[in-house]
């Protein structure tokens, strides 16, 4: 290729574009609340005119003689002067201020028209004759021609961005997520407990009429043009600004259609929790929204946008992630420090675990061709911060877990349950068990990270080598055990006693049993050590209370010198229907609620009561016969006996005993 001479265009025509572009050149601001100066469409001056008079020129071959000239001067071998510009370039500068200015006259927004193309284009020739002058030894004026039009063309581009962003931002104002009923609360409560069962809050779903972040793909690709040329002309600073602004607006707005506004850090330790539950729901569905929806759609959009630059947009995401968490974050961080009470466990842990899905939530993307690891990706400032209030909500979850243990042991009655019946204490603790053991892996994960603050397991739990969420269940029934042992004291009946151990004890293992969560951590030998405790209950209850009534009806000193003594059989009737007759009255008004329990209580009781009495009747009964007071003494048939049982432990008063007859 031959050198390129010193000839180029006239003096006279480089000296009037300079001036030209000097008095009309738009101001630029890299501040995006500044809105860019718009030239009216009726405003005229001579480079109009100019352009107007050559209606055949061709844009593509103006810029292929850029290219031309460009590859001429990496050509020149003496750089010591300044070339001179050829009239190619002052044609080329006088086109770029027309279709600026008609550009930014245009309405905010419009399509893509080939005009903004060639603007995109004529930026990039800009760039590369910058570069190429640089080498030169100049006096800076055709770089400094060149930056200023440079920076009129980034007037136009600045405000092709912000239009773009924000005139999509605009459709997604509107509420349209699909609307979660309230959850239901289900209370659960004793004298001194009580908490309201509350279904998990459901994670927000975009309807299917949402489409955010609604951009289309050719305006993806718009915008992905614009990005890509501002940042390589060195207009990253004002790029990022522009984006973030507009993004940031954007995320906003979403948040605000789940109420974020209403939720304030400042009010929280001023109301009680029965106003603050409802916002905590509301704050776990924001965070969820964040998770699984904004952050990761957002975070596709500009890796889509900034293709080509990825590490730019990992630090916006970053700043932009940051500016959407940090107030839900302090929200967060103040329910921490409330007042730790039991009903408040299921929402630190739904907290807990919303916030565990939003770091989650951050590391979606692995850009390998960073160098950086998912993590690294990410600030440790906000790392640090997010994994501190997920410490201090863990704290509290385990601080709360372990309280139910002292409220436990705290809870002293003065009076019995009527009847022996399942204590409401019981109820509670083991619906509360149930519950918490539907988050099992959370509280497993939150106990190993706090094992500091847990209490110590006895050795008989240590040698059973349990989990940490096996050993806290463990020991909270072990305090349970204790709590209603000293409650069965205030029976004075040793056989109601043991009724309301046995009730308790059964209320305890049918619930374990039936929840795979809380059997899993229990294990089959508690279960089966539970299962024999009852028997034992049940033993003692019938040795206490039938084996007692069956000493009425031995065989023992019935007879003397071989012959029956009447009298003697007369008063073990007698004493036969008086027990069985207060038996029956007492024992009416009892409770056994479990059928099953029931059902084998009464079955127990006939097996051993019935067999005897009748062979007794049976072997005595001919020494009343043709007498007045066989009915006296022989008050009950068998048949009677067995009917009455059936009538035990039903929670109602006796009901009159009526009889068959001989």
């Amino acid at each position: 290729m031959e050198k390129h001479s010193a000839k180029s265009g006239s003096f006279i025509g480089r000296h009037r574009w300079l001036a030209n572009l000097e008095g009309h050149r738009a101001s630029f601001s890299p501040r995006i609340h500044q809105k860019s100066p718009v030239v009216p469409e009726s405003e005229e001056d001579d480079d109009d005119d100019i352009i107007e008079s050559m209606p055949d020129v061709d844009h593509d071959q103006i810029l292929a003689d850029i290219d031309v000239f460009i590859d001429e001067l990496a050509n020149v071998d003496d750089k010591g002067s300044s070339p001179e510009l050829p009239d190619v370039i002052e044609t080329f500068a006088i086109i770029i201020k027309s279709k600026t200015k008609k550009s930014l006259a245009r309405n905010a927004g419009h399509d893509m028209v080939d005009e903004d193309m060639f603007l995109h284009e004529s930026i990039k020739r800009l760039r590369k004759l910058k570069n190429a002058l640089a080498d030169f030894n100049d006096d800076g004026s055709s770089i400094d021609m060149i930056n200023k039009l440079m920076q009129q063309a980034m007037v136009f581009i600045e405000e092709e961005l912000r239009a773009l962003l924000l005139d999509n931002s605009k459709a997604h104002l509107e509420p349209k997520l699909k609307a979660h009923p309230e959850p239901k609360l289900k209370a659960m409560s004793s004298k001194h407990f009580s908490f309201k069962q509350q279904e998990r809050c459901p994670v927000p779903e975009p309807s299917t009429d949402d489409d955010y972040p609604g951009f289309s793909d050719e305006k993806i690709s718009r915008l992905n043009i614009i990005v890509t040329t501002m940042i390589s002309s060195g207009y990253k600073n004002e790029c990022s600004n522009v984006y973030s602004m507009a993004r940031g607006n954007a995320l906003y707005e979403q948040l605000k259609r789940l109420d974020f506004e209403k939720l304030n850090a400042e009010d929280v330790q001023k109301l009680n929790w029965d106003w603050l539950e409802s916002d905590v729901c509301k704050w776990i569905r924001i965070i969820k929204h964040c998770s699984h929806f904004l952050i990761p759609t957002e975070q596709t959009l500009g890796e889509t946008i900034f293709s080509e630059d990825r590490a730019i947009f990992r630090s916006l995401f970053k700043n932009l992630v940051r500016s959407l968490i940090t107030s839900l974050l302090d929200y967060a961080g103040a329910i921490a420090m409330t007042k730790r009470s039991a009903e408040r466990l299921f929402k630190f842990l739904d907290m807990y675990e919303a916030l565990h899905g939003l770091s989650e939530s951050m590391c979606i993307s692995d850009d390998s061709d960073s160098g950086e690891t998912k993590e690294e990706q990410w600030s440790n400032d906000l790392s640090t911060e997010i994994s501190s209030v997920t410490e201090r909500i863990g704290e509290g979850a385990v601080t709360i877990f372990g309280d139910l243990e002292n409220s436990i042991r705290n809870d002293v009655a003065k009076t019995p349950v009527p009847g022996g019946a399942v204590h409401p204490l019981t109820r509670y603790v083991l619906n509360y068990v149930k519950y918490a053991c539907e988050y099992g892996d959370t509280l497993e994960q939150i106990f190993q990270q706090n094992a500091k603050l847990n209490q110590i397991p006895s050795p008989e739990e240590i040698d059973m080598e349990k989990s940490p969420l096996a050993a806290q269940i463990m020991s909270v029934m072990s305090v349970l055990d204790g709590n209603l042992s000293v409650k069965s004291t205030l029976y004075k009946d040793p056989s109601l006693r043991y009724i309301f151990l046995m009730n308790n004890g059964r209320y305890i293992l049918q619930k374990v049993k039936s929840s795979n969560e809380i059997k899993k951590l229990m294990g089959d030998n508690w279960c089966r050590r539970r299962s024999s405790e009852v028997r034992q209950y049940h033993k003692s209850y019938q040795r206490e209370t039938w084996a007692r009534l069956l000493q009425c009806i031995t065989q023992e000193g019935i007879q003397i010198n071989g012959k029956v003594n009447k009298q003697v059989l007369k008063e073990r009737f007698k004493n036969f229907n008086a027990m069985f007759d207060e038996i029956h009255k007492t024992q009416s008004s009892w409770v056994v609620s479990d059928e099953q329990l029931l059902s084998e209580l009464r079955a127990s009781v006939s097996a051993i009561v019935i067999p005897a009495y009748r062979s007794f009747v049976g072997r005595y009964k001919h020494h009343f016969e043709g007498g007045k007071s066989m009915d006296k003494y022989i008050k009950y048939q068998a048949e009677d006996i067995e009917a009455f049982i059936e009538t035990l432990f039903e929670g109602n008063p006796a009901a009159s005993m009526s009889r068959k007859r001989f």
